[in-house]
């Protein structure tokens, strides 16, 4: 089994070095791609400690098209989605999340928390559709629409795609594994602006897809 790991990353300097650790501990993990979304912490700098391609953007763009963009680039028959935000991963759930397309049983497998921190393991038990961990086989995304001006609607985008075009969906729980919060990131205030404006953008994917319109019809003019 060959994989390809994409990780999308926005001011992840404290963090993204505990995900990439078991990533690239992975004996299944051929190539890792971080995408460096505009970050201004020196997120680049740890990931330049680690074995993997990192694509840097000047300015922030979103984690729709950070992700596309590593998306682009993968060359291994399973993809793995990965946030760069997560605490207790480790090397066997990368396994865990790719085994199932590996061996053609689902086109899209989510990851949910079980076993991590409360928060994150109530926001997975009552909504598992919005977690960013993700595995694929490759030929599935070959058939993807332009998805990379979605920003926190992408897996909304997925989601709807999934119901669309029959794909196999299967869930993998993640024992142990959560993310850290934005208010831990960046404070009480600003985290919760920022977590409005996610959820904003999550709810608009949401809703779109209620209304029967196409991911493509959810980009800007």
């Amino acid at each position: 089994m060959k994989i390809s790991v994409v990780v999308p990353a926005f001011n992840e300097r404290e963090r993204i070095g505990a995900v990439l650790e078991p990533i690239v501990s992975c004996s299944f993990v051929q190539q890792v791609l971080v995408v460096d979304d505009g970050s201004t912490d020196g997120t680049d700098h740890v990931v330049r400690q680690f074995p993997v391609d990192c694509i840097r953007w000047k300015e922030n763009r979103g984690k729709a098209a950070a992700v596309w963009a590593g998306l682009k680039r993968v060359r291994d028959p399973v993809v793995v989605l990965l946030d760069a935000d997560l605490r207790g991963l480790r090397p066997d759930h990368i396994v865990q999340m790719a085994e199932p397309a590996f061996e053609n049983r689902a086109d899209m497998v989510i990851g949910v928390f079980r076993g991590g921190r409360f928060w994150t393991d109530l926001s997975h038990m009552f909504a598992p559709w919005v977690s960013g961990q993700r595995a694929f086989r490759k030929e599935t995304l070959e058939e993807l629409p332009d998805l990379s001006r979605l920003g926190y609607g992408l897996e909304a985008a997925l989601n709807k795609l999934a119901r669309e075009r029959g794909w196999r969906t299967q869930s993998v729980v993640l024992r142990g594994v959560s993310h850290v919060m934005k208010e831990e990131k960046v404070g009480l205030i600003r985290g919760l602006t920022e977590r409005g404006r996610m959820y904003w953008e999550v709810g608009k994917g949401w809703l779109l897809s209620l209304n029967g319109r196409s991911p493509e019809e959810d980009r800007d003019p």
